[in-house]
């Protein structure tokens, strides 16, 4: 807003307005600026909510997950970056830094703990909770605060995934092109078991896989359905 005030005191000829003391800089993207993006070039694309199961049947709500993909240009450093969350939880997440940068094309995942079913995430923030089947909208930010990707409602059940008291599912992300925002419900389905030689669970613990349905830091399963969900996966 005082940017805006100070450009119009300039077209009206009134002198220099002197320093602006407020606002964040912005850096243009790109492999000098690893930790700048643009909005779009890092989506949330799955979020395990309704925590883990290992094979025992044991339920830990408390073992969630909030994976990312880099769908820019150029590689990415997540040093920084920042998750706001909104709904029955009002929170803001750090991602820690690292010295990694994320390649185009590729998946991280940042989880609650390393003692659960998700013993290597690429990133720990312990802090990270949701209320199971509660409103959640994730809001992702760059170091320097730009919007870079919204997922969920802050005023609406999950789009997808669920616990049924047997098993637990996330809510993955379509992975098509143009395959919509993340606060549109269709653009999100739940873990679908695919049936292919190379498995994408292959994060999870191998006590767990049976009861714990998700692809953390792999390329998200199909959607065999072609529909979507929203609340549980019933």
């Amino acid at each position: 807003m005082r940017l805006f005030v100070a450009l119009l005191g300039l077209a009206a000829g009134c002198g220099d307005p002197g320093e602006i003391s407020q606002g964040v800089d912005y850096r243009p993207p790109g492999t000098d600026n690893p930790q700048s993006g643009e909005r779009g070039s890092v989506k949330i694309s799955e979020v395990l909510w309704s925590g883990s199961i290992n094979d025992d049947g044991t339920w830990d709500p408390s073992d969630v997950f909030i994976e990312l993909r880099n769908e820019g240009s150029f590689p990415i450093n997540l040093s920084g970056w920042q998750i706001e969350q909104e709904g029955s939880l009002e929170r803001t997440y750090v991602i820690p830094e690292t010295e990694v940068r994320v390649d185009v094309g590729e998946h991280v995942f940042i989880a609650a703990k390393t003692s659960g079913c998700f013993p290597e995430p690429d990133f720990v923030v312990p802090t990270l909770s949701f209320r199971t089947g509660d409103p959640f909208e994730l809001t992702l930010l760059d170091v320097d605060e730009h919007l870079i990707e919204p997922a969920g409602s802050d005023d609406a059940p999950p789009f997808a995934g669920g616990y049924d008291g047997v098993r637990s599912r996330s809510m993955e992300r379509l992975e098509l092109m143009f395959g919509g925002q993340g606060s549109d419900p269709h653009a999100w389905h739940y873990y679908t078991r695919a049936n292919v030689d190379v498995p994408n669970n292959d994060r999870i613990a191998d006590g767990c896989r049976e009861n714990t349905h998700a692809s953390p830091g792999r390329p998200n399963s199909p959607d065999y359905s072609g529909a979507f969900a929203v609340g549980s996966f019933e």
